[in-house]
């Protein structure tokens, strides 16, 4: 199982969120291979207050998640 983090992109600027897949039983790391910092998370607002940044996801994560779900059909 996975979910979603997003945290700040220290490479953007002004700045930027990415979102990356981590897996639920091991989170200190992304599918990308990126080690992830707490102090960094963000958790956006449920209700869709707060301050707007722009956001995307991370595409390595993505594509392995793409590929995992190719080889097990689901």
């Amino acid at each position: 199982m996975y979910e979603m983090w997003a945290e700040h992109d220290p490479a953007q600027s002004p700045s930027a969120v990415v979102w990356h897949v981590v897996a639920k039983d091991d989170a200190t790391a992304s599918l990308c291979g990126r080690f992830l910092e707490p102090s960094r998370r963000v958790v956006p607002a449920g209700d869709g207050a707060g301050a707007e940044v722009p956001d995307r996801y991370c595409d390595p994560c993505l594509l392995t998640v793409r590929e995992a779900i190719a080889v097990t059909g689901r």
